[in-house]
């Protein structure tokens, strides 16, 4: 079982240099070295940098769907064909394999236009 000071100190890593995670716990430096070299320690360690990288991924597809459908409505607006077919060229839109995304641009412009009549 972790202490309040192991856990306290696994939040702070992320963020903060070693010595300075060890001023804000009340511990020395070379405890946190010792901390680390321990498999539980290790292991909430790993856990954390996992929820983190899950927030992060959250963020980040929410961003994107946010400046998709910001660009939808530009485009909308504008009502301008070949500025639409430039951008998402411009994008990969068209390029096969991509990156591996699970949606297709068919899914996300489906999604944002669904979205969009749900808003009106």
């Amino acid at each position: 079982m972790l202490s309040w000071r192991q856990r306290k100190a696994i939040k702070l890593m992320f963020r903060k240099p070693d010595d300075e995670v060890a001023a804000e716990v009340g511990v020395r430096p070379e405890v946190i070295a010792q901390w680390r070299r321990k498999p539980e320690f290790r292991e909430a360690l790993a856990g954390e940098q996992r929820a983190i990288r899950a927030a992060a991924a959250r963020m980040a597809s929410a961003a994107s769907l946010d400046a998709a459908k910001h660009l939808h409505k530009l485009l909308a607006d504008a009502k301008d064909g070949k500025l639409s077919l430039d951008i998402l060229k411009a994008i990969g839109a068209f390029e096969e394999g991509g990156d591996g995304a699970e949606e297709t641009l068919d899914d996300i412009i489906r999604r944002v236009a669904e979205e969009d009549e749900v808003e009106t």
